[in-house]
């Protein structure tokens, strides 16, 4: 086992590494207004008395944000499809251009999912400026009393903070769709080495760690025993997964990491 008192030694940023945080930030700088105009769009609903429920689309459907930010996430899936086959070569990305449509929608859908969170965060936090004055942690008719949603309000609500797992969960739920589909067995967790990774993730992204590498379809675990699907996870609490710019990379067989995308040389 891991020794949480031991930290990874220290690395120095890749070639890769500086790829994937430029595709990042272009990704984000495109999503900033589209997600400033969410925000406001969920806080008029809801003031409106609307009701945020039902699946990521009908939620987005109904609120009215659904053409503007689907069309954003396709963008921001396909655009991480694009890096994933180019970083593995023309030869092991075949397989990869076969499941595009899957994996653009598994993109989608995952981009989505954060939005319908953030949305009955954003929606609660509005209902309870109508009814208290502003008032943190009251709760509402109808809700359990929950002494973290003015936090979660607050992080979802803003859209500086919301941007990145947005993105994250979009790029990385079509890679592992693409991956997993063309039959690549592992992901491994991938930071980006440098001094603001905090040290769960520096944990993560180093080789000798146990969860360094997991099947495609299991978790990662940290060192604080939090289980996250990929980087910017918003199932895990938001100290996990605020701000993380950690990416992923696929092992096709048994091979060491080469790169993004791994070759099975055997």
């Amino acid at each position: 086992m891991t020794d949480p008192q031991q930290m990874p030694p220290p690395r120095k940023p890749t070639a890769t590494d500086d790829l994937v945080r430029q595709a990042q930030d272009a990704a984000v700088s495109a999503a900033l207004p589209a997600l400033a105009a969410f925000t406001q769009s969920v806080m008029a609903f809801a003031r409106a008395g609307g009701r945020v429920a039902g699946s990521p689309l009908t939620v987005a459907t109904k609120i009215g944000y659904d053409a503007a930010i689907i069309a954003l996430l396709i963008k921001i899936a396909n655009g991480a499809l694009d890096e994933q086959r180019k970083l593995v070569g023309n030869r092991q990305a075949e397989g990869l251009w076969e499941h595009a449509d899957i994996a653009q929608q598994a993109g989608v859908d995952g981009g989505l999912s954060v939005l319908k969170t953030a949305a009955q965060h954003i929606a609660r936090a509005a209902r309870v400026d109508e009814a208290t004055g502003g008032s943190p942690g009251v709760s509402l008719p109808g809700e359990p009393f929950d002494p973290h949603a003015h936090e979660h309000a607050q992080t979802y609500a803003d859209p500086e903070r919301i941007v990145m797992p947005v993105v994250q969960a979009t790029r990385h739920n079509a890679q592992i769709a693409a991956a997993d589909a063309a039959g690549w067995r592992f992901k491994v967790w991938n930071d980006v080495h440098d001094n603001r990774v905090r040290p769960a993730h520096a944990f993560l992204g180093a080789p000798k760690y146990e969860y360094h590498r997991v099947p495609i379809a299991e978790p990662f675990v940290d060192i604080d025993d939090h289980k996250l699907w990929f980087p910017g996870d918003t199932s895990a609490p938001p100290h996990t997964w605020m701000n993380c710019r950690c990416y992923l990379s696929f092992v096709k067989g048994h091979a060491g990491p080469v790169g993004p995308l791994l070759v099975d040389n055997s």
